[in-house]
């Protein structure tokens, strides 16, 4: 669905304000939380048509997209409930198991256990997770960037665009993309722990605008030094070839008002809609630098791509 979809459907609903209720779809933040005795849960559900032919890989990458909200509020997964809609004229039992298969390996990688879940007769195959995660230090919201923050980004673009080509027989194989894909963001969120989290998200469906406007607050601006981005190989190219999916058309028209583009690569590229992308980060400088160092030492190439600054006419600003 959409940006701007989502805006109208949720513009007119009402919740009464209920004990307990920390974050709500209201707040326009990844999971919803909720005070339960001493604890602190965060919720989130996300379902996916496949991605990749391989069923085993599609499972993997709808747990990893589906587990990334939970660790983009720093929480911890502590269970998931899966949601099958199965084409069953087109899709085996023996895809569909591995589909499950490829689930339960990941859901293994940040021990959070498979509890059940919900299953149904579709005309089109989907996939995905309701998690459930605990958040054992503190919340990280999506909308408390402090100006001098460093903008960080753990996962390189253009999962949309590869995909995309992959769907349309353009490219054969993508093996850097799958493995961005299907990486957790488990250990990126165990290293923040340590540090003090002014915002964080995750890039997903609104591509890197929409989830960089998520992380704005009326002080601030954006400034996005769009050479430190890192890409996946093959996605300026194809790009530039107008490869790419409809959804980063979407965000495009929705978001680009907000946006001055000084950048001279395709623009497409900072609207395209991912799926299981990396952490989106605040920190201030000199934590950002400490992050950069502890995820390298892990082998995760993170990147500060950007910085926040007083608020100017435009709230994001592409250079």
């Amino acid at each position: 669905m959409g940006l701007e979809d989502l805006k109208q459907i949720t513009a007119k609903l009402k919740q009464p304000r209920l004990p307990g209720v920390v974050l709500d779809f209201r707040h326009k933040d990844d999971c919803g939380a909720i005070k339960v005795g001493g604890s602190l849960l965060v919720q989130s559900v996300d379902v996916i048509p496949p991605v990749v032919d391989d069923p085993y890989i599609y499972g993997q990458i709808a747990t990893a997209n589906a587990l990334s909200d939970v660790f983009a509020k720093g929480g911890r997964a502590i269970s998931a409930l899966s949601i099958l809609a199965w084409d069953q004229e087109h899709v085996s039992v023996e895809s569909v198991q591995a589909i499950m298969q490829g689930c339960l390996d990941k859901l293994s990688e940040c021990t959070c256990p498979l509890l059940g879940g919900h299953s149904l007769s579709d005309v089109e195959q989907k996939f995905g997770l309701s998690v459930t995660g605990v958040v054992e230090k503190s919340l990280w919201r999506n909308d408390g960037t402090q100006v001098g923050d460093a903008i960080l980004l753990s996962k390189p673009l253009g999962s949309g665009i590869i995909t995309t080509a992959l769907k349309r027989k353009v490219l054969k194989e993508a093996p850097q993309a799958i493995a961005s894909m299907v990486a957790l963001n488990f250990k990126a969120m165990q290293v923040l722990q340590d540090f003090s989290v002014h915002a964080c998200t995750d890039v997903t469906g609104f591509g890197l605008v929409g989830h960089l406007c998520e992380m704005l607050n009326p002080a601030i601006s954006i400034e996005i030094n769009t050479s430190a981005i890192p890409l996946l190989e093959g996605a300026l190219e194809l790009a530039k070839q107008g490869v790419y999916p409809g959804g980063s058309v979407a965000n495009k028209k929705a978001l680009q008002a907000r946006v001055c583009n000084q950048s001279e690569l395709p623009d497409i590229l900072f609207y395209d809609a991912q799926t299981s992308g990396g952490l989106l980060v605040a920190l201030g400088a000199k934590e950002g630098l400490e992050f950069v160092q502890r995820l390298q030492d892990l082998d995760i190439h993170v990147r500060i791509i950007g910085s926040c600054v007083p608020r100017d006419t435009h709230a994001i600003k592409l250079f």
